[in-house]
């Protein structure tokens, strides 16, 4: 009966999302145009570069090597290991959802194990720190606001890593892997990799601002509610949307803090994208993302005065 439902669902949803191609077609063009001009303006300059050298470094093996220099403190601290610390430290400096691609590579690579991805899952999920500072900082017209949501979302994330360390430090493998000198087909190979999921990102994106527009067409709702589901949706329009609010610096800060914790369904979708080759498991990620939402909430909301 459950199956059934969740079927029927399923189609009404698909019923209306064909229904709203048809009604509103301009709708849908200025949707795409709109998704494209964010990934254009917002996203890519500051995700590629990032991307593109964080994948050459570990398709060049420098993982172990870049990470065994905070490896002491991590180890002690989080009971990483140096491939673990390699995903924690490129998560913060790429953002989501580079976290969940290096996680699944070096499982792949079997340099961590599946309990090791499945924790790491938890909490490697960071907003690029280029667009926090950057990008949100000029929606929300206040730099110090920024710089408290971007640490709001860092300090939540390094409690859920301390919280649910495991007891000992995972032990790794290594053996297999070769150091090489092959700069430029690994440069290649790194660009690729940056491609694809970026225009995976810029692909989900769209769909879920068009969802989310369609939606709207047909459940209208207040200029506030507006904003949470265009934002749980798809985290980038949802922060775009909330200059809307700047009469309420609080609430818009606290709109673009708990978006870029949540990351919306598009970026819930590119982690499973992700991850979709391994058996990691996304129920991980997902648990991450509520926890980390209650801590950042609560530090946003203690600390806000002192702004």
């Amino acid at each position: 009966m459950k199956k059934k439902y969740k079927h029927w669902l399923l189609f009404f949803i698909f019923f209306l999302l064909y229904l709203g191609i048809f009604l509103f077609p301009s709708l849908i063009i200025e949707t795409g145009i709109q998704a494209l001009t964010l990934f254009k303006e917002r996203l890519f300059p500051s995700i590629f570069p990032f991307f593109v050298l964080s994948f050459l470094l570990l398709n060049l093996n420098f993982a172990s090597s870049i990470s065994r220099l905070f490896a002491p403190l991590l180890r002690g601290v989080f009971h990483l290991s140096a491939s673990s610390s390699f995903v924690f430290l490129m998560s913060i400096i790429s953002g989501f959802p580079s976290g969940a691609k290096y996680t699944a590579l070096l499982y792949q690579k079997k340099q961590i194990s599946k309990a090791t991805g499945n924790y790491l899952l938890l909490f490697t999920h960071y907003a690029n720190p280029l667009f926090v500072l950057g990008s949100c900082s000029l929606i929300l017209q206040n730099h110090s606001l920024a710089i408290l949501i971007f640490f709001c979302q860092l300090i939540s994330n390094f409690l859920l890593c301390f919280f649910f360390r495991p007891k000992e430090v995972a032990e790794e493998n290594t053996s297999f892997v070769k150091e090489t000198s092959s700069v430029l087909p690994c440069l290649s190979e790194a660009i690729n990799q940056a491609m694809e999921v970026l225009l995976f990102m810029l692909g989900s994106i769209t769909f879920f601002l068009f969802v989310s527009k369609i939606f709207l067409v047909f459940f209208p709702l207040p200029p506030f509610l507006q904003i949470l589901v265009t934002g749980i949706f798809d985290m980038t329009s949802g922060i775009a949307m909330t200059q809307e609010l700047s009469f309420l610096p609080f609430l818009q800060g606290l709109c673009v803090l708990t978006f870029l914790v949540f990351g919306g369904f598009s970026v819930h979708l590119q982690v499973k994208n992700a991850i979709k080759k391994t058996d990691l498991s996304y129920r991980f990620f997902f648990l991450g993302r509520i926890l980390q939402l209650g801590i950042a909430i609560l530090l946003f909301v203690s600390l806000y005065p002192l702004l």
